[in-house]
């Protein structure tokens, strides 16, 4: 689902504005590193691969995966102050390669194609999907993503306030995505999948409510909507919360992997 248009000279503007003012942090509301992690332990055996990291921001994953002795870690973003982060946080490292470019032209092929929280902020995420299969990877490659999912109470309170009100859960998120989205691409372009969802507890648990305790008053308070009852209903949220029973499918976050047959 598409939330609202938004290109990618302003989002690149955008992002630059975050990072200069250390804000990116702001975007986890909970540890990036046990998330990013996850994504990390789809692939059992990283040494030897040539991998990119797509979006790498300020270089948390592309180092994760540099510890996991990758052959050469490709790590791209269109954000100025981000790669300048990056260099000095991980630069020496030698087998990572950081690039101020935009990794939707890039034109090398790799093993493997890395995305944390990227695809969701991509303008047509399934045209570049089908890109980087075709173009981008080698034989058998693979592209780990990971994004938001919303087959969750945290999810079902975002998309109802999204779809009737307009009111965003965040200013660069412009898609929404669900199981079936990713199922029908794999479908469509012969590749494999394996899916899998994490942090359960955010999707529909205690992390919601602490979350939404900053998350829903900013968002009321951004559309001009009364946010004076969010109290109220996260009260009768963490009781009713209680009653979810959750499966693979209902964490907060989805990882997908895609192979390339």
């Amino acid at each position: 689902m598409n939330s609202k248009k938004l290109n990618n000279l302003s989002l690149k503007s955008k992002y630059d504005d975050i990072y200069k003012k250390g804000a990116y942090k702001k975007f986890f509301s909970f540890n990036k590193n046990s998330i990013q992690n996850s994504l990390v332990k789809s692939i059992r055996n990283w040494q030897g691969l040539e991998v990119l990291d797509f979006g790498c921001g300020e270089g948390d994953l592309s180092n994760l995966i540099s510890k996991k002795k990758a052959k050469m870690v490709y790590a791209l973003d269109y954000s100025e102050k981000a790669i300048s982060i990056a260099k000095k946080r991980f630069g020496s490292k030698k087998n990572i390669n950081f690039q101020l470019a935009d990794a939707t032209k890039d034109k090398k092929k790799y093993d493997v194609i890395v995305m944390s929280g990227v695809l969701e902020h991509i303008d047509k995420p399934f045209v570049l999907l089908k890109k980087l299969l075709k173009f981008n990877l080698n034989k058998n490659g693979i592209i780990i993503f990971l994004s938001p999912s919303f087959m969750n109470p945290r999810g079902y309170v975002w998309m109802t306030l999204q779809i009737l009100l307009k009111v965003p859960m965040s200013l660069t998120d412009i898609h929404f995505f669900s199981p079936s989205d990713i199922t029908k691409f794999s479908k469509r372009n012969n590749c494999s999948l394996n899916f899998t969802t994490i942090a359960h507890d955010w999707g529909g648990g205690k992390k919601t409510i602490k979350d939404f305790r900053k998350r829903l008053v900013n968002a009321l308070r951004d559309a001009k909507l009364n946010n004076k009852r969010v109290n109220k209903f996260l009260i009768w949220l963490d009781d009713a919360i209680q009653f979810f029973h959750h499966t693979n499918e209902s964490g907060a976050l989805m990882v997908c992997k895609l192979i390339k047959k």
